[in-house]
């Protein structure tokens, strides 16, 4: 190869790594993919690659759920996407846990505009957070802000590992006789789900608080205000009494101890 050809191409190489640097959602393995803007340094083609991994976890639904019922599924999903960690790197994996609600099991497709709201979530050691929940409806927010915890929770991945915030509730297995009807997608054995994961203080992970940091009222009061107001009515509500979305069977398995 002719050698000013050659330092050319490396000169171009490494100014596509330099002044386009990866960002959240674009995925390293995948810049063979992407064609950039050498005016903007836009990537065109991203949202087609984020939608073609919605679809390839959607394609592995009936290997997560094989009996097709979703409900509350949340540590399912999760459970899976955890056993490819060996393959993925952080950011794909924190890709993977968008396509998903926590709280009803629900495939949040990223094509259908917005799928996130802010929430307060307190965490196992007392203090809050706030960060995106990934959502089917409003009042799975309501019941994760009342009914679940979060905690710091490292999961070792392709590129080293990774802490990142959990949404956590107690194990429904430890009360197998009490699962709701409507739920057929965890496997308990001795008290324990099988098809999920835990954290060190043995409470079940469901889902995942992105872009997590510490509440503060005065700083996140125009984020959180909204989704609390919209939230008054079924925050008051007892749980026997709750309706609308999956929330009234997300609570029975969240406090299910309880009952």
């Amino acid at each position: 190869m002719d050698i000013k050809l050659l330092l050319l191409v490396v000169v171009i190489i490494f100014f596509i790594q330099c002044d386009y640097p990866v960002i959240e959602g674009l995925f390293i393995e995948d810049w063979y993919h992407i064609i950039f803007d050498p005016i903007t340094g836009d990537h065109p083609d991203h949202e087609q690659l984020v939608q073609e991994h919605y679809e390839e976890l959607m394609n592995n639904f009936r290997n997560i759920f094989p009996d097709g019922n979703r409900n509350a599924g949340g540590p399912q999903f999760y459970e899976h996407i955890y056993s490819h960690k060996d393959t993925l790197t952080k950011d794909k994996f924190m890709l993977y846990h968008q396509f998903y609600c926590g709280v009803s099991g629900s495939p949040i497709d990223p094509n259908r505009g917005r799928t996130f709201d802010y929430i307060t979530i307190d965490h196992i050691d007392g203090s809050t957070y706030i960060g995106k929940y990934y959502r089917c409806c409003w009042p799975c927010l309501c019941d994760i802000h009342k009914y679940a915890k979060v905690e710091h929770h490292t999961t070792t991945l392709k590129d080293g590992p990774h802490e990142h915030m959990v949404i956590t509730i107690e194990d429904p297995c430890s009360q197998e006789d009490k699962l709701p009807n409507e739920v057929s997608s965890f496997t308990c054995s001795k008290g324990i789900t099988e098809n999920g994961i835990r954290t060190e203080s043995g409470r079940l992970i469901i889902a995942v608080l992105h872009g997590h940091e510490l509440y503060e009222p005065t700083k996140h009061k125009t984020l959180i205000d909204p989704v609390l107001k919209q939230c008054e009515n079924r925050l008051n509500t007892d749980p026997d009494d709750l309706e609308g979305g999956m929330g009234d069977i997300f609570v029975k398995l969240a406090i299910i101890k309880d009952l």
